[in-house]
């Protein structure tokens, strides 16, 4: 039997349906509805824009990054970025309190606490933030450079 008679007796394969594993690879939208798929796109393709235009925003040239990243860390002529010295204030009173030890019970002492632990986190997520952006615009220059010979 010559090799176009095996061939010619095959029928074609149908086509197969997507694994478990190859849709999990595209993190289940392979096999979503429709609907799901796109709105899920749109929400990628916004994210996408808005990356975009924070991107634009950025600093083009070296001295422009100093510039804007001066900024950052003495907002207004101050000595840190806004929230570090809140969050160091407050990681004292907080320390202070664990001290005296009252904190184990319900009261005013410990709403108090939970409210101090509070403010340090918010005001260290705020520094975290201007952390990220001050990278950014540090590293802007070279991304222009880079990315827009």
């Amino acid at each position: 039997m010559t090799n176009e008679r095996v061939c010619a007796n095959n029928a074609p394969m149908p086509a197969e349906s997507v694994k478990a594993w190859q849709n999990e690879s595209v993190h289940g939208l392979a096999l979503c509805a429709e609907h799901i798929f796109k709105d899920h796109i749109q929400k990628a393709e916004d994210l996408r824009a808005q990356e975009a235009s924070y991107r634009a925003g950025l600093p083009k040239t070296p001295d422009d990054a100093l510039r804007s990243g001066l900024r950052v860390i003495h907002p207004e002529g101050e000595d840190y970025p806004e929230g570090v010295e809140e969050a160091l204030h407050l990681s004292f009173a907080l320390e202070a309190m664990l001290r005296k030890g009252e904190l184990d019970e319900a009261g005013p002492s410990h709403d108090a606490a939970l409210y101090v632990a509070d403010r340090i986190t918010l005001a260290m997520q705020l520094v975290v933030r201007q952390l990220d952006y001050l990278s950014d615009v540090l590293g802007s220059p070279g991304r222009v450079a880079r990315d827009f010979p």
